[in-house]
């Protein structure tokens, strides 16, 4: 719901430096209400003092890593020991041993409290400790759940995520859609950027962005900004590299609560990997079809244990060509990461990501008639292979996580991102398709721009357990501040005309291109996005059954757009405050089964220009409604979901007489369907990924094509799916192999709200073998994939002049040495 929305005014934008200051009344604020309880509880001894345990009947592995999370003892245990138990759980004050004698009452397993936190469990009939040469792998569980980021774990499944309650909480107490894609499954297809992993992911399609530049993504039915999240931070126009991500988080639908503006079908955010205290270094190259080269490298360990410092590095070069005529691109990418456990319930994290990148600008192949031009998908329009788009970014992570006691954690922190793009872009026109001489003729354009935009986000959290009457209560509150700023100036304008079903077009000549590059810039165009915001979440439990979740964010938002280099009247500034609600509710009657319904909304800009001026219109929102089923089985190794949406864009901005090339004309629309997930082990060795998704998203209002009313939304198939599976052979001769297969799915997808034209259906089929065999101390994993085994033809779409094709058969093998 929009509150107070302020005339429109003229201004001067704000230093971000001088804006961040305007943050701190709400960090203070935050720690001013926790000061009282801060004052109150001091940090409990080992194991002697009385604590409230709440921990519901479930799996003793589940139990085991609820006790640990909230004692802040690690267990460490045969992973074989406490497969198949289920525990009693443990409710009320005991002392951690007490607790602990409680869930594995019954269990047969006896347990030794050691120094360094840490409890060992064993069997209880066990006489004798077995060999080194036989001792299964130790399974450690502390502060996580199964130990999921370690890199040896195998897992496709998480049972907890912070993402859409930004509390650590059971996927199945949460009342929303979330899909997590581990780093098993990244290592498993070879994934390297996020539409590899995405397509893991039901109701997800890629979107063809800025020749190919950015990734973004089409989720419900509707069209992402060039905005992705970082460990649930806001990073807008950054290309992420994958090799420091431990995995991909996506919350379906609507979620300003938690993240203010952004977009209606759901965000996509990476969790990076973080340091550890206990040695890894790994090494890993690849190598594919289209002179495909990667090289990727990691190393963790502790830099003093002594002092709790542990350190961290990614990185990554890639480089490589491409099907496509005159295209591909080279990257290199660099992340550090320190982190400083200063008491055992403080510690900070400092990160830093460079990454640096030169591609091609690649505008596809357009539409003629109702269907895609039959033309080589190879086929591309300048002729040359020395113009790369270049790109560098920069960005700094700080962030303090601050345990005070058992019901009170804090945190806070700081992210900072540069972006500097240099375009070198060619573009077509519309394609000619009045038969005659000239059928087939398209303008050939240019579109050279230096781009400059940064971003700052300052954060607090608190999260606060507490019981009342009965009742047990998760209480967030947090504040954030935001500001982004986008500065490009562009030369843009014809160069020729050329054929795109002739086979020989002739290249861009070093003459008009001297006179491209010499061009004066005729668009120069700046905005800025502030907003500061508190938000407060309350998670309450019933009867350790039924979950209710309420809460609201009040956005202050500052909008300001500066054409006035150009344009008569250049300049536009707008304020809007914003209340976003949010109400949830799980319903547990068994702990394998969750019932779960939700209310959310979400709001975004709506920013125009054009040669008439700079114009700023009402925030758009979006509402949904969604509800579900959630399941999960063997012992929590497969997660099912199954969900229900309503979700309706309410309030857009459109024009259609703009004639940038990067204008978009969104419409009113209204998206209803069902998303269904599984992911998980089927049984010992073979894991899985099933997803399918109906998407019926309509255009409910267009004023200036009423004739689009009632069509599809572009982008978006009726229906879409995919399966992968891999089989891990246990055998004496067959241990350490190996496969797995997916296929993936799509009906037919059109390009526009007109339904001009479309792109058939399609059905593409994956494979992989790996072998993995232990070389003394180090792990050797030699892998093959083929993706489009069957060379399936289709596009990534965005509209009648530019689509591009997607990847034909082609091989990737890898070589990984783990140590």
């Amino acid at each position: 719901m929009r509150i107070t929305p302020n005339p429109s005014r003229t201004g001067t934008a704000r230093t971000k430096g001088s804006s961040a200051i305007g943050a701190l009344p709400l960090c203070m604020g935050l720690m001013t209400i926790a000061a009282p309880l801060v004052a109150q509880a001091d940090s409990p001894s080992a194991n002697s003092e009385s604590r409230n345990y709440n921990i519901a009947v479930q799996p003793l592995y589940s139990a085991l890593s609820a006790l640990a999370e909230q004692s802040g003892v690690q267990f460490v245990y045969n992973s074989e020991l406490v497969k198949g138990i289920d525990s009693q759980g443990v409710s009320g004050q005991y002392s951690l041993e007490g607790a602990l004698k409680r869930i594995l009452s019954g269990s047969g397993i006896s347990y030794r409290f050691n120094s360094g936190n840490t409890v060992t469990l064993q069997n209880t009939a066990e006489l004798e400790p077995q060999s080194a040469a036989t001792m299964p792998a130790v399974t450690v569980i502390g502060k996580t759940d199964l130990d999921p980021d370690d890199p040896y774990n195998l897992s496709y499944t998480r049972t907890n995520t912070a993402l859409a309650t930004k509390t650590d909480t059971p996927i199945m107490e949460t009342p929303a859609s979330i899909q997590v894609v581990n780093k098993a499954v990244l290592h498993d297809q070879q994934s390297y950027r996020l539409q590899d992993a995405i397509k893991n992911v039901s109701g997800v399609q890629s979107y063809h962005s800025y020749g190919g530049d950015h990734e973004q993504f089409v989720m419900r039915g509707f069209l992402q900004s060039t905005v992705n999240y970082r460990n649930g931070i806001r990073i807008p126009f950054t290309k992420f590299d994958l090799a420091n991500v431990e995995r991909v988080e996506v919350i379906k639908g609507a979620s300003a609560m938690l993240f203010g503006f952004g977009d209606p079908g759901g965000l996509i955010s990476t969790v990076t990997k973080q340091p550890s205290s206990t040695p890894y270094y790994s090494l890993e190259q690849r190598f594919g079809s289209y002179d495909f080269y990667r090289t990727e490298a990691s190393a963790t360990g502790p830099v003093s244990k002594e002092h709790g410092l542990n350190y961290r590095v990614d990185m990554s070069y890639l480089d490589t060509g491409s099907f496509r005529q005159n295209m591909g691109n080279d990257r290199i990418f660099f992340a550090p990461t320190l982190s400083w456990e200063a008491t055992p319930d403080t510690k900070f994290t400092l990160s830093y990501e460079y990454f640096d990148e030169n591609n091609a600008y690649d505008y596809g192949i357009p539409a003629v008639g109702n269907q895609l031009a039959r033309i080589p998908i190879s086929r591309s329009f300048v002729g040359r292979s020395d113009l790369r788009n270049s790109t560098t970014n920069n960005l700094v992570d700080f962030r303090i996580d601050h345990r005070v006691n058992d019901q009170v954690k804090l945190n806070a922190g700081v992210v900072s991102s540069q972006y500097q793009k240099y375009w070198q872009g060619f573009y077509t026109g519309r394609v000619n398709e009045t038969p005659g001489n000239s059928f087939g003729n398209a303008t050939r354009n240019y579109w050279f721009s230096p781009e400059n935009a940064e971003s700052l986000t300052a954060w607090v959290n608190g999260t606060f357990d507490f019981e009342t009457y009965g009742v047990k209560h998760k209480l967030l509150l947090g504040g954030e501040y935001y500001n982004s700023q986008l500065k490009y100036e562009v030369a843009s304008g014809n160069v020729d005309t050329i054929n795109i079903f002739n086979p020989n077009i002739a290249a861009v000549s070093d003459a008009q291109l001297s006179r491209i590059r010499n061009a004066r810039f005729n668009d120069v165009i700046a905005t800025e996005n502030t907003s500061k915001a508190i938000y407060f979440q309350d998670q309450m439990t019933f009867w350790d059954k039924l979950h209710i979740m309420g809460g609201f964010r009040y956005d202050w938002v500052d909008r300001e757009q500066d054409l006035s280099w150009w344009a008569p009247a250049g300049k536009d500034a707008r304020n809007d405050d914003v209340v976003s609600p949010r109400v949830g509710i799980v319903y547990q009657p068994l702990k394998w089964l969750s019932l779960f319904g939700s209310f959310t909304e979400s709001f975004g800009p709506a920013n125009d220009y054009d040669t008439g001026g700079a114009k700023l219109y009402d925030l758009f929102d979006a509402t949904q409604f969604e509800g579900g089923v959630k399941t999960q089985f063997f012992d929590g190794k497969l997660n099912a979901s199954v969900a229900y949406f309503d979700l309706e864009r309410t309030q857009f901005f459109q024009d259609p007489n703009s004639n940038l090339i990067n204008a978009q004309v969104p419409v009113k629309g209204s998206s209803k369907g069902v998303e269904l997930d599984v992911q998980g082990q089927l049984y010992e060795g073979l894991s899985v990924i099933g997803t399918y998704a109906y998407t019926n998203a309509k255009v409910t209002d267009d004023v200036t094509a009423p004739a689009n009313i009632g069509k599809r939304m572009p982008f978006a198939p009726n229906h879409q799916g995919s399966a992968w599976l891999k089989y891990d052979f246990d055998g004496e001769w067959l241990k350490g192999f190996s496969v797995g297969a997916g296929v993936y799915v799509s009906g037919r997808r059109y390009g526009d709200a007109a339904n001009s034209y479309f792109d058939r259906s399609y059905a593409r089929l994956d494979l992989m073998a790996a072998y993995k065999r232990k070389l003394g101390d180090v792990n050797l994993t030699t892998q093959v994939n083929i993706n489009n085994v069957n060379d399936a033809e289709y596009y990534v779409l965005r509209s009648r002049r530019t689509n591009l094709p997607a990847e034909p058969l082609a091989v990737m093998g890898s070589i990984k040495l783990e140590y």
